[in-house]
């Protein structure tokens, strides 16, 4: 079992960096740095995150990926009924819970949640806090290791990545999201509301799993209509070493 919010809450550890923010000012990003949205059309506090997240989406400095999440699409509480979100999927709602566990030691999720390259968590609706993540990711990457990882990502018959460097045991991810999508919400909590959303995920395939070294991967090119992200990420959902979309920006 596990607990579920619902609303727009406060984070324990969420304030603004501080001087982290002063020093990302002096070096730019090695790379671009992750957010994955989780959310849900059926939760009443989620339209302002669809619409941060697309904000976002617009920097080249991030990879912005959204997770819809299926707990509340069973509630009916509205007058309308209940809302099955057409995105939200149970493997979302996982990686979710698994994030919550070792970011903020919790069985509790909430929605709108943004993670922020594995490590930092914000509300997803609060710009602020999510450009303070942001930047707090940026100077965490520049200390962490003398150079970036290699990631190497090129679209034609086959999606082929070439990954290097990353010093650690890490899995791979290939994740597929449709650019655009246009959902008008009959019921629910969001009734009458309109999502207009970018990036919204629609499967996670993994590459490799706990690789060490050089990796040489291919796969399937998404369908018509669809795109993909890499991520590189520590073994056991651990933090987010390089990442890129599977088309140029």
């Amino acid at each position: 079992m596990f607990a579920a919010s619902c609303g727009l809450i406060m984070i324990a550890g969420t304030a603004a960096a501080g001087p982290l923010q002063a020093a990302a000012a002096t070096k730019p990003a090695v790379r671009p740095v992750v957010i994955e949205m989780f959310l849900s059309q059926a939760c009443k506090s989620s339209p302002p995150a669809a619409v941060t997240l697309r904000d976002l989406a617009g920097r080249r400095d991030v990879v912005a990926l959204a997770y819809h999440v299926p707990y509340w699409d069973e509630l009916p509480s509205h007058k309308s009924g209940a809302w099955a979100d057409p995105f939200a999927r149970e493997a979302f709602a996982e990686r979710q819970k698994r994030y919550n566990k070792r970011i903020r030691r919790t069985d509790m999720v909430y929605t709108p949640q943004a993670v922020i390259d594995g490590v930092f968590d914000a509300t997803g609706s609060k710009r602020d806090m999510l450009d303070a993540r942001i930047t707090e990711a940026q100077v965490l990457d520049e200390h962490a290791r003398p150079a970036p990882p290699l990631l190497k990502v090129a679209r034609g018959d086959k999606i082929r990545v070439q990954i290097d460097g990353v010093g650690a045991p890490y899995d791979a991810f290939a994740v597929t999201f449709r650019p655009q999508a246009l959902t008008e919400v009959e019921s629910g909590d969001n009734a009458g509301a309109v999502f207009d959303e970018i990036n919204v995920v629609t499967a996670v395939a993994t590459l490799t799993q706990g690789a060490e070294g050089a990796q040489s991967l291919a796969f399937e090119a998404p369908p018509a209509g669809e795109d993909c992200a890499v991520l590189v990420q520590e073994r056991g959902q651990g933090r987010i070493v390089a990442a890129r979309y599977c088309s140029p920006r």
